[in-house]
């Protein structure tokens, strides 16, 4: 999230428009990092969930929240700015939309 949201806001900045594997490798890059870091956090978890034996209940909320919840937030906000930095914004030709003219 990090890599790739720096590169986009960089390119938006200077109004290039990345290729595809140029926007969505630093999303890749993002991924594999948080694997790692969550490699090491999953190892450390699994130590402290067998030494106090807890629940199953318990267990799945923890993973939930040091795993699934993380990797949806990192790797979707990933994707929105790999997807703005290859957005190609044609607003000035535009037509007034048919749903706009039948209000007016």
């Amino acid at each position: 999230m990090i890599l790739s949201r720096t590169l986009a806001r960089q390119r938006i900045a200077a109004g290039t428009r990345p290729g595809w594997i140029a926007a969505w490798a630093p999303v890749a890059i993002d991924a594999l990092a948080l694997v790692t870091v969550l490699a090491l956090v999953f190892f450390a978890t699994i130590g402290t969930i067998n030494a106090f034996n807890l629940p199953l209940a318990v267990t799945i909320v923890i993973f939930f929240a040091l795993f699934f919840v993380p990797i949806q937030i990192v790797l979707i906000t990933a994707s929105l700015w790999a997807t703005r930095s290859r957005w190609v914004d044609d607003a000035s030709d535009v037509k007034l939309s048919t749903s706009r003219k039948l209000h007016d």
